[in-house]
């Protein structure tokens, strides 16, 4: 099921806290497992769980997790 935008500008958000140069959203696109965001810089991939905590309450998706996403 495809999710709000604003997850993915949540997400983003809260990984340019830690990196700000992640860059700025483009895109997004689904995948079996998950989604890619491409931003200006780069392209993250995040996992279906990732996606649904940020959804339901960020508050699950500890920090060491959002700095895997751009390690």
């Amino acid at each position: 099921m495809p999710l709000p935008i604003f997850i993915f500008h949540e997400l983003l958000f809260r990984i340019q806290l830690f990196d700000p140069t992640v860059g700025s959203y483009i895109s997004h696109s689904y995948t079996k497992t998950g989604a890619v965001i491409v931003t200006s810089t780069r392209t993250i991939r995040i996992r279906n769980g990732i996606l649904n905590k940020q959804f339901k309450d960020p508050n699950l998706i500890p920090e060491t997790v959002l700095r895997k996403l751009i390690a």
